[in-house]
């Protein structure tokens, strides 16, 4: 399944095995969107059906558009996810006062730990198979967007100009070694 929602309660569990401990999160989640995924004759995945429509550029430079059938939406309702992904003796654990309008996604506590989560915040999940166990989580909100350093392997947020800057000062560095011939670099450009 492929699903949107909003992260209301994150609750944690241990499941002993033996000598073995399995440490897992539950992210309880209120759906606003919900496709069954697709895959080929090959068994990769495709993207769902999320539409019944699409829109058609039939102008000029796409000046104008048309709306074409695009045959049987992959869109479920919640109840039907419930039915599909529900595990009877998951749910005995997972079921809650007055959170009927969520569901209950597992995930081992080990794949979160790189990964921040706060209630309310809009998540896109992707499940194994049928069942409440989740492949993948995408944050949906604009502000928790991951951060990236493009700059190198230091920590997220030194800059390029840091980085060039703290090269500058290296001995050795001879800024008119990369000059091409007829190009004249003065000094005076280098100096702070």
């Amino acid at each position: 399944m492929l699903l949107e929602g909003l992260l209301v309660d994150i609750s944690r569990y241990t499941i002993a095995d033996n000598d073995t401990k399995h440490r897992y999160s539950v992210l309880h989640i209120r759906p606003t969107q919900i496709h069954r995924r697709k895959y080929d004759a090959n068994g990769h995945e495709i993207e769902p059906n999320f539409s019944e429509t699409h829109k058609v550029a039939t102008g000029y430079l796409g000046s104008s558009y048309k709306i074409m059938n695009k045959g049987q939406t992959d869109l479920l309702s919640s109840e039907e996810l419930k039915e599909i992904i529900r595990k009877p003796e998951l749910e005995k654990f997972t079921e809650r006062q007055g959170m009927t309008d969520t569901l209950p996604f597992w995930i081992p506590e080990s794949e979160l730990e790189n990964i921040e989560l706060e209630l309310g915040e809009k998540l896109r999940l992707k499940t194994k198979g049928n069942s409440p166990f989740l492949y993948s989580i995408v944050h949906l909100d604009a502000d928790t967007t991951p951060k990236c350093n493009f700059a190198g392997a230091d920590a997220t947020g030194v800059s390029w100009t840091d980085k060039i800057m703290s090269n500058k000062g290296s001995k050795g560095a001879n800024p008119q070694a990369h000059a091409t011939v007829g190009d004249e670099v003065a000094d005076d450009e280098w100096d702070d």
